[in-house]
This record gives C-alpha cells, sequence and structure tokens, in this order.
C-alpha cells in the first residue's frame, strides 16, 4: 500500500536536542534573549526557531531575527556535531531499501545540514531525494518539503506515507493528502499531540515502526 515513505529528521531519524540546546543557549546569550533550559530544547524542534521565540517566550521579532542568525552560525560549526541516530533507525532504513521501499527526507531543517547530518549519524546512502527548507527556493513550511520530496522522486502521493515525530508533521502531510505515523522515538512532542493531531497510528521503536511498514505494504 505504501511504496514511497518519507522521513522527518529531527525526532525521527535523529535526536538533534542537545546540539540545539547548545547553539540556542549561546545564540540567546549573544542578543540578550531569555534563559532557555535544556527540556525546553524540544519546542525549537520542528518549528521555526523565530517563531517560537516570538509566539511563545516573548522576543521581538528584530530580537529573534538576530538569535537565528547567531543559532544557525554555531550550530553549523559546533551543535551538529551533538546530533546522534534515533534508536534502531540507522538499521531500519537500511532494512527497507533492500526491500524494495523508496525513501526520501521530508525536513524543515535547512538542507544544508541534511546530508552532513546523515553522514556524521551513520545512515547510509538509501534516501533518493532530501527536501529541506532553504533548497530550491522551498520555505521554511512542512507541507511544502513534502511536496519537493515528492517532486524529486517523481511519486504518486497516493503512494506515499510520512513518518514524523511533531504535529506539524502530521498536519503538513494532510495537507498533501497523505497520512502520517507518528513516533516517540526521543519525546518531542507534548503528551497527546500526535494523538490530537491525527496520526494515523503511534509508534514507540524502530521495531514497531518495521512491522507496521510491513504490515501496511
Amino acid at each position: 500500500m505504501y511504496q514511497t515513505l518519507l522521513f522527518d529528521m529531527d525526532g525521527t531519524l535523529v535526536d538533534s536536542a542537545e546540539g540545539v540546546y547548545r547553539s540556542l543557549r549561546y545564540a540567546l546569550e549573544v542578543v540578550g534573549g531569555p534563559e532557555i533550559h535544556r527540556s525546553e530544547a524540544r519546542h525549537f524542534l520542528g518549528t521555526p526557531l523565530e517563531q517560537v521565540l516570538q509566539e511563545r517566550y516573548g522576543c521581538s521579532r528584530q530580537t529573534a531575527l538576530q538569535a537565528r542568525e547567531h543559532f544557525l552560525t554555531h550550530y553549523r560549526q559546533h551543535g551538529i556535531q551533538a546530533t546522534v541516530p534515533a534508536p534502531g533507525m540507522t538499521r531500519l532504513t537500511a532494512k527497507l531499501k533492500a526491500a524494495g521501499f523508496r525513501l526520501a527526507i521530508a525536513t524543515c531543517k535547512p538542507w544544508i545540514y541534511c546530508q552532513p547530518t546523515l553522514e556524521l549519524c551513520g545512515f547510509s546512502d538509501c534516501f533518493e531525494a532530501i527536501a529541506g527548507s532553504g533548497h530550491n527556493g522551498v520555505p521554511e513550511e512542512k507541507s511544502a518539503v513534502i511536496r519537493e520530496a515528492l517532486r524529486l522522486l517523481d511519486a504518486p502521493s497516493d503512494t506515499a506515507l510520512m513518518i514524523g515525530d511533531r504535529a506539524v508533521d502530521i498536519e503538513g502531510a494532510r495537507a498533501c493528502g497523505i497520512p502520517c505515523v507518528g513516533v516517540t522515538f526521543c519525546g518531542y512532542a507534548d503528551p497527546g499531540e500526535l494523538e490530537q493531531a491525527g496520526a494515523l497510528t503511534i509508534v514507540h521503536t524502530a521495531q514497531q515502526l518495521e512491522r507496521f511498514l510491513m504490515d501496511a505494504r
């Protein structure tokens, strides 16, 4: 049933919270922004940083945009190095490719960080396409990167399934007419977030995801 699998990155394929926190803390210190605790890093994964700073922390647009620039510079040089693969996902993606699935990345993460992150975390060359924001004019919107991934694959939406860990993944997939499996590998979502957003199903381990995909194929 599902031949094309679109994967979110942060919280789904990789756990990037520690690196994001380090770079965010640095950026906010530079611009004089609010103090962010480690447990709050998850709020910045899957949602534009400047949006979170304005809506959740009351920062001005100017401060938020300045923080974003400092964050991106620090993350590129230092924060990305703290990223680790989500448990079991390097093995699973290789296995899915060998089984004949078509795999692609659909992430709001800036495109320039995607390939380095995959290489750092030991993912084999199993993704046919990488759709991230800021590449080919693609905005930092989930539906936009999903459509770009489908375009790059030249795959019809009725063969596709999104796999992600936040409501934005589910909502973006719905806007593109495809279902989304919710995953809880890294615990970024708020309690009940995936259920309320309307995930097709919710899995807690790579093994559970594998069983679902093989059964639903």
